[in-house]
């Protein structure tokens, strides 16, 4: 399920893209402005290019590309 980012708190999405930011961070070789890619990252979720979603069969919430998501659910 998809839930719009309007709908939680804006600490739950920062928290939210502190996550991603973080899980990702080992694809990228540089140093990295933690804040920076943070923001960077909300501006993509307010973009539509990142969703959130709510799995609720693993009962979890991630951002991910349309690409990453499975409509099955």
């Amino acid at each position: 399920m998809l839930v719009d980012y309007r709908e939680i708190s804006a600490e739950a999405l920062e928290n939210l893209c502190k996550e991603y930011v973080i899980a990702n961070l080992s694809e990228v070789e540089q140093e990295v402005q933690l804040e920076d890619w943070v923001a960077k990252t909300i501006e993509l979720v307010k973009s539509g290019e990142l969703v959130i979603e709510f799995s609720e069969q693993e009962e979890s919430i991630s951002l991910k590309n349309e690409s990453e998501i499975n409509w099955k659910e």
